[in-house]
C-alpha cells in the first residue's frame, strides 16, 4: 500500500469524527500516514543512507531530516517531531487532555491542530522530494 493512504484515511476519519476515541485515532493515522512517507522521500533522495535503526526507527527518521544546512529538510524533522508529540499524547494519555508545549488540548482541539499541522508537513515533503511515495514503499531498517 502506499504510505499516504494512512494520511488519507486520517483526513476522511476526521471529517466524521464525533467521538474521542475517534479524535485520537485520526492523530494516530495522520502521523504513522506521513512518518512512512517522509522516510520513503528521505531515502528517495539519499538512497546510500545508512538504514534507520529498528529499535529507535521514529527517532533516526527525525535525526536524518534534522540537517540545520537545509532548512527544508529541517523543518520535516520538526513538524514530524510535532505531530509524534501528538500521536504519543493520543495513543497514551487518555484521562487527560492533550499537553503539547504550554498549551493543552480537548481531544477534538488535538486533531484539528493534528489536521493542519499533517498539510505543513505534507507540503514540506513536497519541497523536499516532489511526488508521493510508490505502493509498497518500505525504508531500510536494520
Amino acid at each position: 500500500m502506499k504510505p499516504l493512504d494512512f494520511y488519507q484515511l486520517g483526513i476522511e476519519l476526521a471529517e466524521a469524527a464525533n467521538t474521542e476515541a475517534g479524535h485520537r485515532t485520526v492523530v494516530n493515522r495522520l502521523y504513522y500516514g506521513l512518518h512512512h512517507e517522509a522516510c520513503c522521500r528521505f531515502f528517495r533522495v539519499n538512497p546510500s543512507a545508512a538504514p534507520l535503526q529498528r529499535r529507535s526507527r521514529h527517532t533516526s527518521l527525525r535525526r536524518m531530516f534534522n540537517n540545520p544546512m537545509d532548512p527544508v529538510a529541517a523543518n520535516v524533522a520538526r513538524l514530524i517531531r510535532s505531530l509524534e508529540i501528538f500521536r504519543a499524547e493520543c495513543d497514551y494519555r487518555l484521562s487527560q487532555n492533550i499537553v503539547f508545549g504550554n498549551s493543552e488540548y480537548q481531544p477534538r482541539q488535538a486533531m484539528e491542530v493534528a489536521v493542519r499541522t499533517a498539510q505543513e508537513l505534507l507540503d514540506a515533503l513536497e519541497q523536499y522530494s516532489p511526488g508521493a511515495a510508490e505502493d509498497g514503499c518500505d525504508c531500510p531498517v536494520q
